[in-house]
């Protein structure tokens, strides 16, 4: 959590510089809306890099690297010239360092809670909330007292303690992980299934797993099979946790005579499904739309007719209503009756529905603003609250650091397309009343995509047999 604090704290917060920038450089909006666009593209499109890296290290040392890469693009920046040098020292490297040290400590999140997954991730993530609220009131003062060049000097030492967070992240522990992984797996069989609660038991599976009996003895087969010929089928999640070590064991030396391109295709084959996919292009949509918001807001209400302080001040309810917002996407995707992922498609139609109000001048007042925008960040909040447990839905936790990193990749390709599309329409309008008609389309668009994933199950309903992880052990009895 508080890694998302400093990481968000400044990464949404640099709506607050934009005002400093278009007049010291003399530069136009989709110039200097690149800068905040690049930053926050390269921080989400990056996670598939995160990915990677957490398969080769720990999650700490991740976070590690991307602190430290973080507060190397940050300090360099009160040295600017021009802004090139913005988009390559905070768009590219300061974003890369914030996307390795956020996606570890998200990632951790998930796979360390399974019955209140949802909960936790969105308590974590509310620290998101917590630094945009924050941060904006703190750059303000800071620009007022020491310029924007000198204010930087100052944020980035309060983003130094990424350092000292990142080094605080505990890895799981190994029985944590396993009755986690145990845990997630009997509650999606009794959630798609609804199977019984007389569940007949496989006494012989643990006697023979229990017996001594080694990956020469046991013969793992895929697919559903009867108990005939020595072949014992294993459907109780009681038996799965033992069933897993030997699996594990048997399978580890078939993984490595797999060629590199096999096992490219069979990695894309469990993370890509039908779902995954229209999830990951609904997040290209509200990312594009949400990112215009962030990053023009604050600039939008000076415009309006607000003074510098109190923009700022407006813009500090976007962090405040979305850390209300991810606790609040966390508490009720933890609620049995309650669908995640209609909260979440709920969550990227008010986002949009919020964007379009923007506009009206009925609504150009301080108190106007500022319940606009907080009503957006609870929306904007409810959707990163379960961005974690959503992703472990539709795809297990067994892919979630893989499926989270193609995830953060989709909001970043929304992040880097939107708001520079925005600053044109600007420009070529001398206004930014469509920039926040764009916002809205797109993030409605994105939650009218994810009704797909409701509507793909109903239509094409997937059978009891593809649902259970039926296990097939064939024991070579001597």
């Amino acid at each position: 959590m508080l890694l998302k604090v400093t990481g968000f704290g400044t990464t949404q917060s640099i709506g607050v510089y934009n005002i400093e920038w278009l007049r010291y450089f003399d530069a136009g909006a989709a110039a200097v809306s690149l800068v905040g666009a690049i930053n926050l593209g390269v921080f989400l499109g990056a996670g598939p890099l995160a990915s990677v890296l957490m398969s080769r290290w720990s999650h700490r040392q991740v976070a590690l690297l991307g602190a430290i890469l973080s507060n190397l693009g940050l300090i360099c920046m009160p040295f600017a010239p021009n802004l090139p040098f913005m988009y390559v020292f905070y768009g590219v490297i300061s974003g890369l360092g914030n996307c390795l040290s956020y996606v570890p400590s998200h990632v951790l999140t998930g796979l360390y809670f399974s019955k209140h997954r949802s909960l936790a991730t969105g308590i974590a993530t509310a620290g998101s909330g917590l630094g945009s609220t924050i941060f904006p009131i703190i750059m303000y003062h800071l620009i007022q007292h020491y310029g924007w060049r000198g204010s930087l000097f100052i944020v980035t030492g309060l983003n130094l303690h990424q350092i000292l967070f990142a080094a605080l992240l505990h890895p799981v522990p190994k029985d944590i992980q396993a009755s986690v992984s145990c845990a997630d797996e009997l509650m999606e069989m009794k959630e798609k299934r609804e199977m019984s609660k007389n569940l007949e038991t496989s006494q012989d599976i643990q006697e023979k797993l229990l017996n001594g009996k080694t990956c020469n003895d046991v013969k793992i087969v895929d697919g559903d099979f009867s108990n005939e010929n020595g072949e014992i089928e294993v459907n109780e999640m009681e038996n799965l946790s033992k069933a897993t070590s030997a699996m594990l064991e048997c399978r580890k030396n078939s993984d490595t005579k797999l060629t590199t391109r096999v096992k490219l295709v069979n990695h894309l084959k469990t993370v890509f499904t039908v779902d995954f996919v229209i999830f990951f292009i609904s997040n290209i949509c509200w990312n594009a739309g949400g990112a215009i918001v962030l990053i023009f807001y604050a600039e939008y209400a000076y415009t309006a007719g607000l003074d510098k302080e109190d923009s700022s001040t407006v813009f500090t309810m976007c962090g405040a209503g979305a850390c209300l917002g991810c606790i609040l996407g966390g508490f009720l995707g933890n609620v049995k009756y309650f669908n995640r992922i209609w909260i979440y498609i709920v969550g990227n139609i008010g986002v949009g529905l919020i964007s379009m109000l923007i506009p009206w001048r009925v609504m150009h007042t301080f108190w106007g603003l500022f319940m606009l925008i907080f009503i957006f960040g609870l929306m904007f909040g409810i959707i990163l609250g379960l961005l974690v447990v959503v992703t472990s839905d539709l795809l297990g936790t067994k892919a979630l650091g893989d499926g989270f990193g193609y995830l953060m990749l989709a909001n970043g390709l929304g992040v880097f397309g939107g708001p520079p599309l925005a600053g044109i329409l600007i420009d070529l309008y001398g206004s930014q009343d469509p920039a926040m008609y764009l916002s809205g389309a797109f993030s409605t668009m994105g939650g009218l995509i994810m009704c797909l994933v409701p509507l793909r199950r109903w239509l094409f309903p997937i059978t009891e047999k593809q649902y259970l992880p039926s296990i097939t052990l064939e024991v070579v009895v001597e």
